[in-house]
C-alpha cells in the first residue's frame, strides 16, 4: 500500500499516564520476523525474533511498559528472551520504560554516544520532565557505531547516525527472508523525524541542539532515500500509517510491503521540517 500518514493522538501523555488502556493495541505481525509489541497507539517498539534471542527496538514510556510486556507474552515469548535493547534517541517517550526492561530482561542497552552525552548533558530535554510521567534514569551498556552490525542468529542490524530530531538519533537497517515464498525484504526504521526540535523556536531555548542539526537532517534526506527499503517501520505509528492492518499479516499477503513508502516519508519529513523554517 502507499504511503499514508495521519494526524498524532491528542494528549497522549495524559492519555497513557491516566487510561493507558484507551490507547492500547494488540501486538501484531508487520514482517516475517518483527512484531509491533509496545502495546499503545503513540509510540511504536518493535521485538524482532532472531531465532536466538530477541531484539526490543525502543520502549515507550515507564507507564506503559506494562502493555508492552503483555505483547511479549501474547506473542508466545517471555521477557527473559529479549537479550539487546536497541533505543534509537534520547528522548523519554522512547526511552523511558527502559530501566523497567533493563531489570526485567538483564538485556543491554544500545544508544549512540552521542545521544548518551545528550542525555547526561540535558536532561530537561531528553527526561523532558513532567508532572504526569516517571522519569527512571538509564545507564548506557553499549554504544553504536555505524562500521559495527550488531548480529544476532539470522539477523544482523545496520545502524546509521541521522541526527536532526537528536544529536545522536539513530536509524535500523536490517533483511529478513520470508519463509513461505524465500523472498528477502530490506527492513528499516528511521530513528527520529519530529520536527518539534528542529524549529527556530526550540533552538532558541535548548542549550545542546542548534540549527546545524536541521541542515544535516535536510543533507542526509537524499541520502537516505537512496536506500532500498521495501519495508518501512515508523518510530510513531501515525508517522507511517500501519495500525489500520493490524492483524492482517500473512507471509502470502505481506500487507506492509511497498519499496515506495520509504522515500515518500522522508519527504514529507523534509517537508514539515521545512514548512517550520522562518522565510
Amino acid at each position: 500500500m502507499p504511503f499514508k500518514c495521519s494526524k498524532p493522538y491528542p494528549h497522549p501523555v495524559e492519555t497513557l499516564c491516566h487510561r493507558p488502556w484507551e490507547l492500547a493495541v494488540e501486538p501484531f505481525q508487520v514482517s516475517p520476523q518483527t512484531y509491533y509489541v509496545s502495546g499503545q497507539k503513540w509510540v511504536g517498539a518493535y521485538l524482532i525474533d532472531t531465532g536466538d534471542g530477541l531484539i526490543l527496538i525502543d520502549t515507550g514510556i515507564a507507564e506503559s511498559v506494562y502493555l508492552l510486556v503483555d505483547s511479549v507474552y501474547k506473542l508466545g515469548y517471555q521477557p527473559k528472551d529479549i537479550k539487546a535493547i536497541l533505543l534509537s534517541h534520547a528522548h523519554l517517550d522512547h526511552f523511558g520504560g527502559a530501566a523497567a526492561l533493563h531489570a526485567l530482561t538483564g538485556a543491554p542497552l544500545y544508544m549512540s554516544k552521542e545521544d548518551a552525552q545528550f542525555m547526561e548533558a540535558c536532561p530537561e530535554e531528553t527526561e523532558l520532565p513532567h508532572d504526569l510521567w516517571h522519569v527512571q534514569h538509564i545507564h548506557i551498556d553499549r554504544f553504536f557505531a555505524d562500521d559495527e552490525p550488531l548480529t544476532m542468529g539470522n539477523i544482523t542490524i545496520r545502524t546509521m547516525l541521522t541526527p536532526g530530531h537528536t544529536i545522536g538519533c539513530t536509524s535500523f537497517f536490517w533483511q529478513e527472508t520470508n519463509p513461505e515464498t524465500g523472498e528477502t525484504y530490506s527492513i528499516a526504521m528511521h530513528g527520529g523525524v519530529g520536527a518539534n526540535t528542529m524549529n527556530d523556536d526550540y533552538y532558541r531555548t535548548s542549550r545542546y541542539l542548534t540549527p546545524d542539526l536541521r541542515q544535516r537532517f535536510l543533507d542526509d534526506a537524499e541520502k537516505l532515500k537512496a536506500i532500498h527499503v521495501d519495508i518501512a517501520l515508523p518510530s510513531h505509528p501515525n508517522q507511517i500509517e500501519i495500525l489500520d492492518r493490524v492483524g492482517s499479516y500473512t507471509h502470502r499477503t505481506q500487507p506492509y510491503l511497498d519499496s515506495t513508502v520509504w522515500a515518500d516519508f522522508i519527504d514529507e519529513r523534509v517537508r514539515q521540517v521545512r514548512a517550520l523554517m522562518k522565510p
